[in-house]
C-alpha cells in the first residue's frame, strides 16, 4: 500500500535536493571528460610518460574516474532517494558505503606514492629502486591496509530508522529509514574507536605528505639557487670565449677553455630539472586540494555516524549547505585534469593536438 505521506515529506526533501543534485551532474560530466583525455593523452600520446616522473599520472586519473562515477552516482540517487520506507535495501546501502570507501583509501594511497616518488625523484636521485620482492610486500601491505580500513565500514553500516516531519503540512511525521551507521552500532566503543582510528589515519596521512613535500620544496629551491650560480658562471666563460681574437694576438696571456661539455649538459639538465619542478608543485597542489576537499567529508560522517539525525534537523539553506560539503570531496576528481593542463606543457601541447579543431 502506498504511503502517501512518505511520499510527500519525500518530495520535499527531493526538491531540497535539485541544486545539489544538478551540480552532481556537472561534476560527473566533467570530470569524465576530463580523466578519459587525461587517460588518452598519457598513455597513447606521450611516449615517456613512465621515464618523465609522469609515472603515476595515468592511474591516478584512472582512479578518479571510477571514483567519479561509482561515488558520483551513488551521491546523485541519495539525493534523489533520500530515505526508503522498508529494511530491503539495507545490503545496498552496506555495499555501496564499502566500496566508496575503498576507492577513497585507494586514491589516497595514490597520494602517497607520487609523494614518496616526487621525495626519492627529487631528494634522492641516486637511490636504487627497490627489488621485486619489495614491491610485492608493498602491494601486500597496501591491500591489507586497504581492507582493513574499509571493511568496518561495512560491518557498521546500514539502514537505521528515522521519524520525519513535514515542512509544509503541521504535525505530520512518517517513519522511514536512512542509510548511515546501523542502529545497533550507533555510538558504541566500536564504532568511537574506528572513527578515531580514521581520523588518526588522515592526521598521519596529511603530515607525512606534508613532510615529504617541504623536504621536496627546500631542495628544488637549492637546486635552483644552483642552477643560477652555474647560469652565471656559464655565462661568464662564453665572455672569455669571445675574446679569443685577442688571447690569439697575445700568446702570452693564459686563457681560460670554453667549457663546451659542461654547458651541453646543463642545457640537458636544466630541461629537465624545469620539468620535475613544475611537475612537483602540481602534485603538492593535487595533494592540498585532494586534503581541502576530504575534510569536509570525513567531519560531516563522523559527526553522522554520531546522530542519526544531524542533516535532519537543519534548516533548508543549511541542510543544502551541509549537502554540498558532503559530496564536495567528489569535486577532486574533477579538478586535477586541469591542474595537469595548467602545469604540464607537454600534456596542454598534446591535448591541443588531439582534440582542438582550432589547432589542426
Amino acid at each position: 500500500m502506498k504511503n502517501i505521506t512518505l511520499d510527500t515529506i519525500k518530495e520535499e526533501h527531493i526538491s531540497r535536493n535539485i541544486p545539489n543534485a544538478m551540480l552532481l551532474i556537472l561534476y560527473i560530466f566533467i570530470g569524465s571528460l576530463g580523466n578519459i583525455a587525461v587517460i588518452i593523452v598519457y598513455t597513447r600520446d606521450m611516449k615517456n610518460v613512465f621515464t618523465s616522473g609522469r609515472l603515476f599520472i595515468p592511474f591516478l586519473a584512472l582512479s578518479d574516474l571510477v571514483t567519479l562515477l561509482y561515488n558520483g552516482s551513488v551521491e546523485f540517487s541519495t539525493e534523489l532517494q533520500p530515505f526508503w520506507a522498508t529494511t530491503d535495501y539495507e545490503t545496498v546501502c552496506k555495499v555501496n558505503m564499502f566500496i566508496g570507501l575503498v576507492l577513497v583509501v585507494i586514491s589516497g594511497c595514490l597520494y602517497f606514492a607520487i609523494a614518496v616518488h616526487r621525495y626519492v625523484l627529487i631528494c634522492k636521485p641516486l637511490h636504487g629502486s627497490p627489488s621485486r620482492r619489495v614491491k610485492v610486500i608493498i602491494l601486500i601491505v597496501i591491500g591489507l591496509f586497504v581492507l582493513g580500513t574499509s571493511v568496518p565500514k561495512y560491518i557498521f553500516s546500514g539502514l537505521t530508522k528515522v521519524v520525519i516531519k513535514s515542512e509544509r503540512i503541521s504535525n505530520i511525521t512518517t517513519v522511514a529509514y536512512l542509510c548511515g551507521t546501523a542502529e545497533s552500532f550507533e555510538n558504541t566503543l566500536s564504532t568511537n574507536v574506528y572513527n578515531y582510528i580514521l581520523t588518526v589515519n588522515s592526521f598521519i596521512w596529511n603530515f607525512s605528505l606534508a613532510i615529504m613535500y617541504i623536504f621536496v620544496a627546500k631542495r628544488i629551491h637549492q637546486r635552483s639557487k644552483e642552477s643560477s650560480t652555474l647560469n652565471a658562471n656559464t655565462k661568464e666563460d662564453e665572455s672569455v670565449s669571445m675574446s679569443s681574437d685577442s688571447v690569439r694576438s697575445n700568446p702570452g696571456i693564459n686563457a681560460k677553455p670554453r667549457p663546451k661539455l659542461v654547458k651541453q649538459i646543463t642545457a640537458r639538465s636544466i630541461t629537465t630539472f624545469i620539468t620535475n619542478n613544475r611537475l612537483s608543485w602540481m602534485f603538492i597542489l593535487m595533494t592540498i586540494l585532494n586534503a581541502v576537499c576530504f575534510t569536509p567529508k570525513l567531519v560531516l560522517d563522523i559527526l553522522y555516524s554520531m546522530d542519526r539525525y544531524f542533516f535532519l534537523n537543519k534548516d533548508k539553506l543549511l541542510y543544502s549547505v551541509l549537502h554540498f560539503f558532503d559530496n564536495i570531496f567528489i569535486l577532486n576528481n574533477v579538478i586535477n585534469p586541469f591542474i595537469y593542463g595548467f602545469f604540464d606543457r607537454d600534456f596542454r601541447r598534446l591535448f591541443k593536438k588531439r582534440f582542438c579543431l582550432c589547432f589542426k
